[in-house]
């Protein structure tokens, strides 16, 4: 019975991180690119880079950090649009969801600054695919 505590002991914390693989690619619907460069297998905490590629969206084609965290099958990632040498689009971007299968089924809520200089809400979903 120890024998079978500690195994699950060493094996469920890594099993969680399992879906959001360090050193791994996702794609989503709208053709965007988030890299997953680093996965702390003991929290879960991850961070990357988020390479914009929708339509009808600012910040495109320039690579922005991302971070997030996994628990079980639910993730949380945010990129914050603005960093050092790339262009400042006065926004932040929020996902949130969780693996279904291959796939990290996601909602999202992007928060900025529009043209008339008040903040602004948008909401919206992507499905990333492992690449």
């Amino acid at each position: 019975m120890k024998r079978v505590l500690a195994l699950l002991f060493f094996i469920l914390p890594f099993s969680a991180q399992a879906q959001m693989p360090s050193f791994s690619t996702w794609a989503n619907n709208r053709g965007s690119l988030m890299s997953v460069f680093f996965v702390d297998p003991a929290t879960g905490a991850f961070t990357g880079t988020y390479l914009n590629n929708a339509a009808g969206f600012d910040c495109r084609g320039v690579p922005y950090p991302v971070s997030g965290a996994t628990k079980g099958s639910r993730v949380t990632f945010t990129v914050n649009w603005k960093g050092i040498l790339v262009p400042d689009c006065h926004s932040t971007t929020v996902w949130r969801g969780r693996f279904v299968g291959p796939a990290l089924r996601t909602r999202w809520i992007l928060n900025y600054v529009g043209s008339d200089g008040r903040p602004h809400v948008l909401r919206g979903a992507d499905v990333f695919t492992k690449q």
